[in-house]
């Protein structure tokens, strides 16, 4: 797969500005439903902290959510759809394995999916600068079509 840039993936999250994170969507399995991502680090982050020289590594919680948006988004185009919002239902076992994410390196997120119930996924998620693993935790979340399901 060609890699898909920001400026197309932005258009399959609700996330804008500086709270859109994601550089590239590197590969999508629409057969496993899983994907991957990859955020370069650089100064100009949102999250980026001149004292650690990085981002903090538990920040790769927030690249997994929105890579899993992206997957949505995918799919949901390749339905005639538009994006729907995703609401995290719950993280479970998530372990940052490094304190920093280095400004200059590229962290490579997998997404697997493993199991659904009605509008309700269970993702396997990690996330690699180079071969190291920095971060690994299991995502729950439902898609919605609008918040107003929730009551907002």
């Amino acid at each position: 797969m060609k890699a898909i840039e920001k400026d197309e993936l932005i258009n399959l999250l609700p996330h804008k500005g500086r709270m859109f994170l994601l550089d590239r969507a590197v590969d999508v399995d629409y057969e496993d439903y899983s994907i991957k991502t990859q955020v370069d680090v650089t100064k100009n982050s949102m999250f980026y902290d001149e004292g650690l020289g990085g981002i903090p590594s538990y920040i790769t919680f927030e690249y997994m959510a929105q890579s899993i948006s992206a997957l949505s988004g995918f799919a949901n185009r390749r339905k005639g759809l538009p994006p729907k919002v995703g609401v995290i239902l719950s993280v479970s076992d998530f372990k940052t394995f490094v304190p920093v994410l280095e400004a200059g390196t590229t962290v490579t997120v997998a997404d697997y999916h493993q199991a659904v119930v009605d509008r309700v996924f269970s993702f396997n998620c990690t996330a690699h600068v180079g071969d190291t693993l920095v971060a690994s935790g299991k995502l729950t979340v439902m898609d919605i079509d609008d918040l107003s399901e929730l009551g907002i």
